[in-house]
């Protein structure tokens, strides 16, 4: 049944679950020191050398584990205890933030450092990622998973402004060095979270004993022959590698474009978490799959259309306001692909092809921001990024008539 524009029963459901709520509120402090030290990481990096190349070295260094390990960790989360798995990547990216705190407050850290140490970042995150998106869904019953996973998309983009807030504050007032210290006890307080949450058994995910290998075979072959799975991963590849960039090259806007500083950084990344917690909350308490596909289809398209016109702005204020427009259309699209792959996948699969979506969907902005920031050393930032939303704008149009059929394929209330 359609729900009106202010029935928010969806999310007292969900909340009413003692794991999803216990793990909310864990997973927000969490996320809100991510953002933190993204912020922090991005602009210690200019500081140090005012080089678009390295914002490109930051992002590649996370890329390359989450396309060569990813897959992996679809396969252990499968196979292993989703939150035990979470529970220890966390500790891992709790240790990676003490050492970036502690070498950054010593005076040690230099971009070499900064990128080894942002790679071992990457392979947890690679391993962990696949774990941590099913295991929202694990905790709720079936009807409420369009719900909870929008809710966590919201908790995600209030944390992408908080966290760049604090960061500028902490930038402005202390030793950048404190964000980091701030990241790790934020990591601390989600492994509290989940060290209280006991997990039903999930009747699908018992498997016979298979080889790793064949494990991904499997994944990859109903990921790639679905009919709406192939196609939604294939837009998201495309929004991903072509507009999506714009986050990691946000520094340099920052920096060269505006010529606003850290405090104008925080700006452009809050602007772009306001409309996306708009966004979260409307799919939120929307709460049903029935046109999900068109909303996404429709989203990259004004994305691209809308990062196209931010790349020729000057004046950051026309600027915060167009990525307020790419974060509405970026959470409508990333929280409705996540939605509809997950409602179309058993959950001893979920892992392994969730995994393929995380590699494209998070992988692709690492390896956009990598070409475009070497890029912009020839010709700014502008030019690339305007190419790039540009293909996507064309390529959203140039599918959108196929979404119906799409939709038929990913928009099912039950699992065959």
């Amino acid at each position: 049944m359609k729900r009106s524009l202010f029935d928010f029963s969806g999310l007292r459901q969900a909340f009413a679950i003692r794991n999803f709520a216990l793990y909310t509120a864990g997973n927000t402090l969490s996320l809100t020191g991510m953002w933190v030290q993204r912020l922090a990481v991005g602009w210690l990096m200019w500081e140090l050398t005012e080089s678009g190349a390295w914002l490109g070295a930051i992002a590649i260094a996370e890329f390359l584990p989450i396309m060569i390990l990813t897959p992996l960790g679809g396969v252990v989360a499968d196979r292993f205890n989703r939150l035990r798995v979470s529970m220890i990547a966390q500790g891992f990216a709790c240790l990676q933030a003490i050492a970036l705190w502690l070498l950054t407050l010593t005076g040690h850290i230099s971009p070499e450092s900064l990128v080894v140490l942002m790679s071992i970042g990457g392979i947890t995150n690679a391993m962990n990622q696949a774990a941590r998106v099913t295991l929202v869904v694990n905790m709720v019953p079936r009807e409420v998973m369009s719900t909870a996973i929008a809710i966590s998309s919201i908790i995600f983009n209030v944390a992408r402004i908080i966290g760049p807030a604090i960061a500028g504050i902490l930038i402005a007032t202390t030793d950048i060095a404190w964000a980091f210290f701030v990241n790790a006890g934020s990591y601390a307080a989600l492994i509290v979270a989940m060290a209280m949450i006991r997990m039903p058994r999930v009747e699908d995910s018992v498997r016979p004993t298979a080889s790793y290998f064949r494990d991904l075979m499997e994944g990859a072959r109903f990921t790639f022959t679905h009919t709406g799975v192939a196609a939604i991963i294939a837009l998201t590849a495309v929004n991903s590698l072509f507009a999506r960039p714009l986050i990691d090259l946000l520094p340099g806007f920052a920096g060269e474009v505006f010529e606003s500083g850290p405090q104008g950084l925080a700006i452009l990344t809050s602007a772009m978490g306001v409309g996306a917690i708009c966004a979260s909350i409307w799919l939120a308490q929307r709460g049903r799959l029935t046109g999900l596909t068109n909303i996404v289809f429709i989203g990259v398209m004004i994305n691209g259309a809308a990062v196209s016109v931010f790349a020729m702005s000057t004046n950051i204020w026309t600027g915060a306001l167009l990525l307020a427009v790419s974060g509405f259309t970026q959470a409508c699209t990333g929280t409705g692909t996540q939605t509809l792959i997950q409602s179309s996948v058993t959950d001893r699969l979920r892992g392994r092809v969730m995994s393929v979506w995380l590699v494209i969907g998070r992988g692709g902005p690492a390896l956009g921001a990598m070409i475009m920031g070497t890029t912009a050393e020839l010709f700014g930032f502008g030019p690339p990024l305007l190419t790039g939303a540009l293909v996507t704008f064309f390529a959203a149009a140039y599918v959108l008539p196929r979404r119906s059929k799409i939709g038929q394929a990913l928009e099912r209330t039950t699992l065959d």
